[in-house]
């Protein structure tokens, strides 16, 4: 079962406390709901966000609300699709309350760039979230294989890199009426909060949840257990080699001083 963080004190985080992908999907689908019952009505642009309207009125409700405002139900489909399969996996990593932050930071990174280039347009969607969570999790499985349409495998890091490109172009040409750089905002705010939240890829953070999930039958002996494998520099040492080539590039000594170190932390606490 993976290692979930403590109860949350913050009724915020509470909410989301346990399944918060679900929650998250769960609250799209209602406000989608919600859409078409008042499409009548000026709910989308009281809702969306309109940069110019958060400046000139106040509207600040919008830089969290545009997130769970959709243009359509594809639009809501793969947004949620890539929610559901990429966030279910760095929310058993990271545990909920991790997770929502990291969520909304990447939704407000969105935000942010559309006040740059978008300051007179409505821009709604989850899209700036989305591909937060596909930057993250290339970050923590840059190696791990996906399947364009079920048939192209391409690996994580690949992908993220190709449409970083990709949106950077369609952003610069400008036709298509998607806000291309708040997607870029999205990964470019996700990107900063794991460089400068360190600990979100420490291994009391991460890695203790990867030896639950996927047990590693390493056998040693107590003399292997040395003090100096324990030493910060050498875990911090082998945790900026997982976040560079991946865990499946480790050395199976690498993992076996991650292993005791988590063993000796958990005995320790």
């Amino acid at each position: 079962m993976p290692y979930r963080y403590g109860y949350s004190r913050n009724p915020f985080f509470s909410f989301f406390q346990g399944d918060a992908v679900k929650k998250i999907v769960i609250l799209n689908v209602i406000v989608f709901i919600l859409e078409l019952i008042l499409q009548n009505t000026n709910f989308i642009y009281i809702f969306g966000l309109n940069p110019r309207l958060v400046v000139t009125r106040g509207y600040v409700w919008q830089l969290a609300t545009y997130m769970f405002i959709h243009g359509g139900f594809w639009h809501l489909f793969l947004n949620m699709f890539v929610i559901w399969i990429f966030g279910t996996t760095l929310e058993s990593v990271w545990g909920s309350e991790r997770f929502v932050k990291y969520y909304f930071v990447c939704g407000l990174g969105a935000a942010a760039l559309s006040f740059v280039f978008s300051y007179n347009s409505l821009v709604i969607g989850a899209s700036g979230a989305g591909y937060g969570i596909l930057l993250a999790y290339a970050v923590l499985f840059p190696y791990n294989e996906l399947y364009i349409w079920g048939i192209f495998p391409i690996k994580a890091k690949t992908l993220v890199i190709a449409l970083i490109v990709i949106e950077l172009l369609s952003g610069l040409a400008g036709r298509d009426g998607i806000a291309h750089f708040a997607h870029l905002g999205g990964m470019a705010a996700g990107l900063l909060y794991l460089r400068t939240d360190y600990r979100a890829w420490r291994l009391n953070n991460i890695f203790k949840n990867l030896w639950e999930k996927f047990p590693l039958k390493i056998k040693f002996s107590a003399d292997d257990e040395r003090d100096d494998e324990y030493s910060e520099d050498k875990v911090d040492s082998i945790l900026d080699k997982i976040a560079e080539k991946g865990y499946e590039n480790l050395t199976e000594t690498e993992r076996r001083i991650l292993e005791n170190y988590s063993k000796k932390k958990k005995r320790d606490n």
